[in-house]
Protein backbone atom coordinates (compact mmCIF):
# COMPACT_ATOMS: atom_id res chain seq x y z
CA UNK A 1 0.00 0.00 0.00
CA UNK A 2 1.14 3.27 -0.91
CA UNK A 3 2.85 5.51 2.19
CA UNK A 4 1.09 8.31 1.85
CA UNK A 5 -2.57 6.36 1.73
CA UNK A 6 -1.12 4.59 5.13
CA UNK A 7 -0.54 8.12 6.28
CA UNK A 8 -3.77 9.57 5.64
CA UNK A 9 -5.48 6.68 7.04
CA UNK A 10 -4.05 6.47 10.52
CA UNK A 11 -4.24 10.35 10.42
CA UNK A 12 -8.14 9.84 9.83
CA UNK A 13 -7.95 7.69 12.79
CA UNK A 14 -5.72 9.34 15.14
CA UNK A 15 -7.41 13.34 14.82
CA UNK A 16 -10.92 11.56 15.02
CA UNK A 17 -9.55 9.83 18.20
CA UNK A 18 -8.17 12.67 19.72
CA UNK A 19 -10.84 15.04 18.81
CA UNK A 20 -12.99 12.96 20.87
CA UNK A 21 -10.38 13.32 23.86
CA UNK A 22 -10.23 17.14 22.77
CA UNK A 23 -14.34 17.54 23.07
CA UNK A 24 -15.25 15.63 26.21
CA UNK A 25 -12.30 17.09 28.46
CA UNK A 26 -11.10 20.56 26.70
CA UNK A 27 -7.88 19.77 26.17
CA UNK A 28 -5.56 16.73 25.03
CA UNK A 29 -6.31 16.55 21.21
CA UNK A 30 -2.25 15.81 20.83
CA UNK A 31 -2.23 13.18 23.42
CA UNK A 32 -4.86 10.84 21.52
CA UNK A 33 -3.75 11.89 18.30
CA UNK A 34 -0.29 11.28 18.51
CA UNK A 35 0.69 7.72 19.33
CA UNK A 36 -1.05 7.06 16.26
CA UNK A 37 0.22 9.45 13.95
CA UNK A 38 3.86 9.05 15.09
CA UNK A 39 3.69 5.04 13.98
CA UNK A 40 4.43 6.57 10.34
CA UNK A 41 4.69 10.17 10.31
CA UNK A 42 7.57 12.34 11.91
CA UNK A 43 7.04 14.35 14.95
CA UNK A 44 7.52 17.53 13.14
CA UNK A 45 4.24 16.73 10.83
CA UNK A 46 2.97 15.16 13.38
CA UNK A 47 2.87 18.41 15.69
CA UNK A 48 2.03 20.92 12.68
CA UNK A 49 -1.37 18.32 11.55
CA UNK A 50 -2.72 18.40 14.76
CA UNK A 51 -1.97 22.28 15.92
CA UNK A 52 -3.42 23.53 12.51
CA UNK A 53 -6.44 20.93 12.41
CA UNK A 54 -7.44 21.45 15.88
CA UNK A 55 -8.13 25.29 15.26
CA UNK A 56 -11.70 24.20 13.87
CA UNK A 57 -12.81 22.52 16.97
CA UNK A 58 -11.28 25.02 19.06
CA UNK A 59 -14.05 27.58 17.44
CA UNK A 60 -16.97 25.41 17.84
CA UNK A 61 -15.81 24.68 21.60
CA UNK A 62 -15.44 28.53 22.15
CA UNK A 63 -19.17 28.73 20.57
CA UNK A 64 -20.57 25.78 22.20
CA UNK A 65 -19.39 26.98 25.85
CA UNK A 66 -19.21 30.43 25.12
CA UNK A 67 -21.07 31.63 28.15
CA UNK A 68 -18.71 30.00 30.47
CA UNK A 69 -15.36 31.57 29.02
CA UNK A 70 -13.84 33.18 32.09
CA UNK A 71 -12.47 35.78 29.60
CA UNK A 72 -11.13 38.41 31.90
CA UNK A 73 -9.09 35.86 33.82
CA UNK A 74 -7.42 34.16 30.62
CA UNK A 75 -6.91 37.76 28.65
CA UNK A 76 -3.15 38.21 30.37
CA UNK A 77 -2.46 34.07 30.09
CA UNK A 78 -2.72 34.00 26.37
CA UNK A 79 -0.62 37.46 25.74
CA UNK A 80 1.72 35.73 27.80
CA UNK A 81 1.09 32.01 25.67
CA UNK A 82 1.64 34.26 22.55
CA UNK A 83 4.79 35.07 23.63
CA UNK A 84 6.15 31.72 23.92
CA UNK A 85 5.13 31.17 20.48
CA UNK A 86 8.56 31.74 18.72
CA UNK A 87 9.98 30.08 21.33
CA UNK A 88 8.08 26.96 20.36
CA UNK A 89 8.32 27.41 16.71
CA UNK A 90 12.33 27.60 17.27
CA UNK A 91 12.21 24.49 18.87
CA UNK A 92 9.85 22.27 16.80
CA UNK A 93 12.43 23.67 13.54
CA UNK A 94 15.65 22.69 14.73
CA UNK A 95 15.07 19.33 17.04
CA UNK A 96 15.77 16.21 16.11
CA UNK A 97 13.29 13.76 14.90
CA UNK A 98 13.90 11.19 17.43
CA UNK A 99 14.51 13.34 20.32
CA UNK A 100 11.46 15.01 19.74
CA UNK A 101 9.15 11.77 19.18
CA UNK A 102 11.21 10.30 22.64
CA UNK A 103 10.34 13.80 24.56
CA UNK A 104 6.81 13.58 23.04
CA UNK A 105 6.44 9.80 24.36
CA UNK A 106 7.90 10.74 27.47
CA UNK A 107 5.53 14.21 28.17
CA UNK A 108 2.31 12.37 27.19
CA UNK A 109 3.30 9.28 29.71
CA UNK A 110 4.32 11.84 32.86
CA UNK A 111 1.01 13.74 32.49
CA UNK A 112 -0.97 10.93 32.21
CA UNK A 113 0.45 10.00 35.31
CA UNK A 114 -0.25 13.81 36.94
CA UNK A 115 -3.59 13.69 35.85
CA UNK A 116 -4.26 10.33 37.39
CA UNK A 117 -3.07 12.07 40.54
CA UNK A 118 -5.51 14.61 40.48
CA UNK A 119 -3.35 17.23 42.03
CA UNK A 120 -4.76 20.75 43.09
CA UNK A 121 -1.59 22.91 43.36
CA UNK A 122 -2.56 25.50 45.41
CA UNK A 123 0.54 27.86 44.44
CA UNK A 124 -0.88 27.75 40.96
CA UNK A 125 -4.36 29.82 41.76
CA UNK A 126 -2.11 32.65 42.10
CA UNK A 127 -2.04 34.66 39.00
CA UNK A 128 1.49 34.97 38.62
CA UNK A 129 2.03 31.45 38.54
CA UNK A 130 -0.57 31.26 36.44
CA UNK A 131 0.68 33.40 33.20
CA UNK A 132 3.98 31.68 33.85
CA UNK A 133 1.89 28.28 33.08
CA UNK A 134 0.49 30.07 29.84
CA UNK A 135 4.01 30.48 29.01
CA UNK A 136 5.40 27.45 29.42
CA UNK A 137 2.52 25.49 27.79
CA UNK A 138 2.34 27.90 25.07
CA UNK A 139 6.18 26.55 24.20
CA UNK A 140 5.54 22.99 24.80
CA UNK A 141 2.34 22.92 22.60
CA UNK A 142 3.91 24.69 19.63
CA UNK A 143 6.89 22.64 19.81
CA UNK A 144 5.56 19.29 20.56
CA UNK A 145 1.61 19.32 20.82
CA UNK A 146 1.39 18.15 24.31
CA UNK A 147 1.14 20.16 27.49
CA UNK A 148 -3.19 20.74 27.58
CA UNK A 149 -2.95 18.86 31.16
CA UNK A 150 -0.66 21.26 33.06
CA UNK A 151 -3.74 24.56 31.71
CA UNK A 152 -6.15 21.88 33.36
CA UNK A 153 -4.73 21.59 36.20
CA UNK A 154 -4.14 25.20 36.67
CA UNK A 155 -8.09 25.66 35.88
CA UNK A 156 -9.30 22.82 38.21
CA UNK A 157 -7.26 24.61 41.02
CA UNK A 158 -9.33 27.68 40.33
CA UNK A 159 -12.04 25.66 41.03
CA UNK A 160 -13.88 26.08 37.73
CA UNK A 161 -16.67 24.32 36.49
CA UNK A 162 -16.42 21.23 33.36
CA UNK A 163 -17.74 23.48 31.17
CA UNK A 164 -15.97 26.82 31.91
CA UNK A 165 -12.82 24.30 31.51
CA UNK A 166 -14.27 23.45 28.30
CA UNK A 167 -14.60 26.78 26.83
CA UNK A 168 -11.96 28.89 28.81
CA UNK A 169 -9.17 26.46 27.64
CA UNK A 170 -9.87 25.89 23.69
CA UNK A 171 -10.25 29.50 23.85
CA UNK A 172 -6.53 30.25 25.25
CA UNK A 173 -5.56 27.54 22.63
CA UNK A 174 -6.95 29.12 19.40
CA UNK A 175 -4.77 31.87 19.98
CA UNK A 176 -1.58 30.32 21.07
CA UNK A 177 -2.31 27.76 17.96
CA UNK A 178 -3.60 30.15 15.83
CA UNK A 179 -0.14 32.06 16.10
CA UNK A 180 2.18 28.96 16.09
CA UNK A 181 0.46 27.76 12.68
CA UNK A 182 1.71 31.20 11.24
CA UNK A 183 4.51 30.63 12.47
CA UNK A 184 4.75 27.54 11.06
CA UNK A 185 4.16 29.35 7.69
CA UNK A 186 6.98 31.90 7.87
CA UNK A 187 9.18 29.31 8.79
CA UNK A 188 8.92 27.48 5.86
CA UNK A 189 7.31 23.87 7.87
CA UNK A 190 4.15 23.24 5.80
CA UNK A 191 4.82 21.05 2.78
CA UNK A 192 2.65 19.83 0.00
CA UNK A 193 2.03 16.47 2.10
CA UNK A 194 1.45 17.91 5.37
CA UNK A 195 -1.15 20.51 3.71
CA UNK A 196 -3.09 17.77 2.28
CA UNK A 197 -3.15 15.32 5.56
CA UNK A 198 -4.71 18.61 7.23
CA UNK A 199 -7.24 18.83 4.92
CA UNK A 200 -8.41 15.68 5.05
CA UNK A 201 -8.35 15.52 8.88
CA UNK A 202 -11.02 18.02 8.53
CA UNK A 203 -14.23 15.58 8.26
CA UNK A 204 -12.75 13.42 11.17
CA UNK A 205 -12.47 16.08 13.33
CA UNK A 206 -16.05 17.44 13.08
CA UNK A 207 -16.99 13.79 13.13
CA UNK A 208 -15.54 13.57 16.72
CA UNK A 209 -16.54 17.09 17.65
CA UNK A 210 -20.01 15.99 17.19
CA UNK A 211 -19.71 12.30 18.49
CA UNK A 212 -17.97 13.99 21.67
CA UNK A 213 -20.45 16.36 21.90
CA UNK A 214 -23.60 13.96 22.20
CA UNK A 215 -22.07 11.83 24.58
CA UNK A 216 -20.48 14.47 26.96
CA UNK A 217 -22.88 14.93 29.28
CA UNK A 218 -24.18 11.15 29.56
CA UNK A 219 -20.82 9.32 29.79
CA UNK A 220 -19.49 8.45 32.94
CA UNK A 221 -16.74 10.98 33.77
CA UNK A 222 -15.42 8.61 36.09
CA UNK A 223 -15.26 5.49 34.67
CA UNK A 224 -14.33 7.56 31.12
CA UNK A 225 -11.57 9.55 33.21
CA UNK A 226 -9.83 5.80 34.22
CA UNK A 227 -10.09 4.62 30.22
CA UNK A 228 -8.35 7.82 28.81
CA UNK A 229 -5.58 7.69 31.52
CA UNK A 230 -4.71 4.22 30.40
CA UNK A 231 -5.39 4.70 26.88
CA UNK A 232 -3.19 7.75 27.47
CA UNK A 233 -0.28 6.49 29.67
CA UNK A 234 -0.26 3.13 27.17
CA UNK A 235 0.18 5.10 24.00
CA UNK A 236 2.68 7.15 25.50
CA UNK A 237 4.79 3.66 26.08
CA UNK A 238 4.24 2.57 23.24
CA UNK A 239 5.89 5.66 21.45
CA UNK A 240 8.97 4.85 23.85
CA UNK A 241 9.40 1.43 23.28
CA UNK A 242 9.13 1.72 19.13
CA UNK A 243 11.72 4.36 19.39
CA UNK A 244 14.36 3.01 21.80
CA UNK A 245 13.68 -0.85 20.74
CA UNK A 246 12.92 -0.56 17.25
Amino acid sequence: MDSLVVDILLTLLAIFVGSLVLVIAGFGIAIGSSPIMLLTLDPQSTVIIINTVSLLIFVLMIHQNRRHINYREMTVPVIFGMMGVPVGVYILSNSNPSALRVSIALLIIFLGFVMALNPTIAAIRHKFTLWGAAFLVSVMITSTGIGGPIMAIAALSREWDRESIRGSLPYYYLFIETTAVIGYFITGMFDSERLILTGVSIFPALLGFFIASMLVKKINQSYYRRLILGIVICAGTVILVKEVFI
